[in-house]
């Protein structure tokens, strides 16, 4: 998890270029100040950085059986890398390697392997497909096939 010195920028730098198409939650601030332009550098290896936290908190709420935060946690991220990967131009900052897509599909495998557990809740399970759906559906992904990592959830999940 950030530290509280780098929340507070995260915080500070979200709300110089706030989005208008999302709800202003401290999550979602935190996820778009992390993706957000400032950062870019080659690679994108700083994005991947910031994000990287994230992993383990997916892993903690699938631990306490808070399969809805999980959820959250995941389409909160995509949804930003997708904004991102295409308002801020994040396609002219690598060649052959995207490193916050490998944080993406680790999220997208600790979830794929909650769901083969069999414990996954039905209502929850609808909310990801849902997400992934309208991520799908995004210019992000539709000409550039970002975030990579629905092709993990593509496989396992098929039309």
């Amino acid at each position: 998890m950030p530290s509280e010195k780098m929340r507070y920028i995260i915080r500070r730098r979200m709300e110089e270029a706030p989005r208008t198409d999302i709800e202003p939650t401290p999550l979602k601030a935190d996820i778009e100040a992390a993706c957000s332009k400032r950062n870019l550098d080659e690679d994108g290896d700083t994005i991947a950085r910031l994000l990287s936290p994230y992993r383990e908190m997916v892993q903690e709420s699938l631990g306490r059986g808070d399969y809805a935060g999980a959820v959250t946690l995941l389409l909160e991220v995509l949804e930003s890398l997708a904004y991102h990967f295409v308002e801020d131009e994040h396609y002219n900052y690598f060649d052959d390697m995207y490193s916050p897509d490998y944080v993406c599909q680790d999220l997208m495998k600790i979830l794929i392997e909650s769901i083969k557990s069999g414990t996954f809740p039905d209502a929850e399970l609808q909310r990801l497909k849902d997400g992934m759906e309208k991520l799908k559906q995004t210019e992000a992904y539709e000409d550039y096939g970002v975030p990579f990592a629905l092709g993990a959830w593509e496989k396992f999940m098929p039309i």
